[in-house]
């Protein structure tokens, strides 16, 4: 079509509409047309032609995005037992993000990417000669470039079942919540994902996580998956778990896996009545250093009933245990159960029963235990006098024993075992909010063991009297910006007569938060404890070499005391912080990788901080000891922020 005619048709169909618009918009005084006479713009048109581009409301946007970043310069001198001295620095570009994909309610993300250069100057120790600062040495020089981040995608956030993808990569060097002076890397990527129905009868949960942890001479993996069901109905509730990890440490060979499913009942009709269930499978597999596989099936079920104001209360269990170990080819089988009654005679007397039955069958034949008992207690009232609770009980069990071993013939005991004691507590309120408390107990038991085998011949066990003392002091506060908990406590164990055993223990333990002033203030989590243990005289106890009675001392002290002062030296945003911790065991789990950072046993860290706007400095101290080696470090950061 030529041009002049696009021109004609256009001026005419908007002539044509402008006559039918004034045609509908026009008064009519002779009233409403009929039908016939209604315009033709008001009668059913065919749909217009579908349009070539979609609207703009429709356009796919760019979300908003919240952009961040950093620029910080790091500088760290190490110096450890044995090893040459460094230092290092480091300077690192970071970027972060937070934004979503399409809708919120579809996918959120966030994610940081972090450049770092490290110029690292240390001795000629450090290929495997010691190094001597004493003298003149060779420094070697190394340059290296290395990538740093975190990022997490979240599907479906706000739905009933939701996902995450997670990835993130950490250096010592430039992170300062891995707070360790040695150098090494971590990376983590792994996976979550839940799901509920909408009827909300059961959730489903699994995970994922690959974990690697490396550093100069040493790489270290674990790889964890998890899955998990609950659900409920009527007066049941029942939970089923599984887990895998494996730790590998590649430098020692070792290779150590933990797996586990669990499942969970509880089944409670009432509330005078529940039942809870167990069944729990694992297997402990250790390779390289010291194989070992052991594998433990356990199922349990404990009853309780117990109706609204009844005194009684009866319980019972069933337990089942089934252990192999694959490394000696060895196996042991016990199957057991218990009744009890427990009976409230009034508010001081109590009547309690019980009695269990335990099979057992390993490699060396089958044997069954029985054991019943029959006791009583009596708490007598407290007595009060001039700010002094005195407090007083006693007690008494019948018992009796049949072990049944098969080949070896069984064995009949029956015991007898009384208890009395009594105790005073005072308590003085130094001030309204805080009070100090101190109290005493003393008990003395006595055990009358007497026993014969199935021969006839009968021998005594003898008997066994404990003397029991005990002291303790407590002081507590709390309001007013100040909230502790301190306590002494010491206790002796000695046995009288026989082989006159002992057993010292010394226990303090301080906790809370104190605040010392205007912006000062100091945290403290820490337990000293100190034991005397002396085995008796009997023969059997001694030394077998001098004859010696054996003793055994041991002491030890855990936990973490943190100062903080805010405006040091009356500076703004100077902040100073000093703390110390100590770890007595550092405990491995099979399976598990144990962060470097968890491996120190002793610490002392100072460390300060200022802020001016966006700039932050930062300068800390640290002192510890990882693996019996000590450590000591001195770090300084000046980091400047950009973005959100």
């Amino acid at each position: 079509m030529q041009p002049a005619r696009w021109k004609l048709t256009l001026i005419a169909c908007a002539a044509a509409s402008c006559a039918a618009q004034a045609q509908m918009t026009a008064p009519s005084d002779a009233g409403q047309l009929p039908a016939s006479a209604q315009p033709a713009a008001t009668q059913p048109a065919e749909a217009p032609p579908p349009e070539t581009e979609e609207p703009a409301a429709r356009a796919w946007r760019l979300p908003p995005m919240r952009v961040s970043g950093t620029l910080a310069y790091d500088m760290r001198a190490v110096r450890s037992g044995g090893e040459p001295s460094s230092i290092a620095n480091v300077l690192t570009g970071t970027i972060g993000t937070t934004t979503y994909l399409y809708a919120p309610w579809l996918a959120l993300v966030n994610g940081s990417l972090g450049l770092s250069t490290s110029v690292t100057h240390s001795g000629a120790g450090a290929l495997g000669a010691p190094f001597d600062d004493s003298g003149p040495h060779e420094r070697l020089r190394t340059r290296e470039n290395f990538i740093t981040g975190d990022g997490r995608l979240d599907l479906f956030p706000r739905s009933r079942f939701p996902a995450e993808i997670h990835f993130s990569r950490q250096d010592s060097r430039t992170d300062t919540g891995l707070a360790t002076p040695i150098q090494f890397q971590r990376q983590n990527i792994g996976m979550s994902a839940r799901y509920r129905p909408e009827s909300g009868l059961y959730n489903l949960a699994g995970a994922y996580d690959h974990r690697t942890q490396s550093g100069f001479g040493f790489r270290s993996k674990q790889d964890s998956l998890s899955a998990d069901f609950n659900t409920h109905w009527k007066a049941n509730e029942l939970a089923l778990g599984g887990a895998f990890n494996r730790a590998v440490t590649e430098a020692l060979d070792d290779d150590s896996r933990f797996s586990s499913l669990v499942a969970r009942h509880t089944y409670s009709p009432s509330n005078a009545l529940s039942v809870n269930s167990t069944a729990n499978l694992t297997r402990t597999e250790q390779r390289g250093f010291g194989d070992a596989d052991l594998q433990v099936l356990q199922l349990a079920s404990v009853g309780l009933y117990h109706p609204e104001r009844s005194p009684l209360t009866l319980t019972g269990s069933v337990r089942g245990l089934v252990l192999r170990d694959q490394t000696f080819d060895a196996q042991t089988d016990s199957v057991s159960g218990t009744v009890g009654a427990n009976y409230e005679v009034n508010s001081n007397l109590r009547v309690t029963a019980n009695g269990g039955l335990t099979t057992t069958h390993s490699g060396n034949g089958q044997s069954t235990f029985f054991a019943g008992a029959l006791g009583a207690n009596y708490q007598g009232d407290s007595l009060e006098y001039r700010g002094i609770r005195y407090d007083w009980f006693a007690s008494g069990t019948v018992g009796t024993s049949v072990a049944d071993s098969g080949v070896a013939g069984s064995t009949h005991e029956q015991s007898l075992g009384l208890q009395v004691g009594h105790s005073a507590n005072r308590s003085w309120a130094l001030s309204p909010r805080s009070s100090l408390g101190l109290s005493a107990s003393q008990s003395l038991s006595a055990a009358f063991i007497n026993g014969n085998e199935d021969q006839g011949s009968g021998f005594g066990l003898g008997d066994v009297k404990t003397l029991l003392n005990s002291v303790a002091l407590t002081w507590q506060q709390s309001g007013e910006g100040k909230t502790g908990f301190a306590r002494a406590s010491y206790s002796d164990s000695m046995e009288l007569g026989g082989g006159d055993a002992r057993f010292q223990l010394f226990n303090f333990q301080v906790s809370g938060n104190f605040e010392l002033g205007y912006g000062r203030s100091l945290t403290a989590d820490l337990t000293y404890q100190r034991t005397h243990q002396r085995a008796g005289d009997l023969p059997g106890l001694r030394d077998p070499i001098t004859g010696a009675v054996l003793r055994t001392r041991t002491s030890g002290v855990s936990g973490e005391i943190a100062f903080h002062q805010n405006q040091l030296f009356g500076v703004r945003r100077l902040q100073f912080v000093s703390r110390v911790r100590l770890a007595q065991d550092v405990l491995r789990q099979p399976g598990q990788l144990l962060s470097i950072p968890d491996r120190e046993t002793r610490l002392w860290e100072n460390r300060l901080d200022w802020s001016i706007g966006r700039l932050t400095t930062q300068v800390e101290l640290r002192m510890s000891q990882i693996d019996g080696r000590r450590v000591d470090s001195l770090w300084l950061r000046v980091q400047r922020n950009f973005g959100d």
